[in-house]
């Protein structure tokens, strides 16, 4: 299977995740397994920054985090697009060649 059909299929069954020492019912986010993935994901990366900037509040550490990997998905947003509009040039300048050389 796919691993981005766990991301893509939005169940509307309820998952609980654990975050922050607490757990969350949660609807739309994939199965259990996918929903507590993300779950860990940010945990890892509080602790990560909490580790980097011995931030003590929870509220601005997870403000920091937020900022955070919200900076890495528009970096990979920005390389997807990079990548895209590169194909979509070499696509068109293969078919040129092959329009030339007909």
């Amino acid at each position: 299977m796919d691993p981005l059909d766990k991301a893509s299929s939005r169940s509307t069954d309820a998952v609980t995740i654990r975050l922050f020492g607490r757990d969350y019912v949660v609807r739309g986010l994939g199965d259990q397994e996918y929903a507590q993935r993300l779950a860990d994901y940010i945990s890892d990366k509080t602790d990560d920054i909490g580790r980097k900037t011995h931030v003590v509040s929870t509220r601005d550490l997870v403000a920091l985090t937020l900022l955070n990997v919200t900076d890495e998905y528009f970096r990979y947003k920005l390389v997807k697009e990079q990548a895209l509009k590169d194909l979509e040039e070499k696509a068109q300048r293969l078919l040129q060649a092959l329009d030339n050389s007909i």
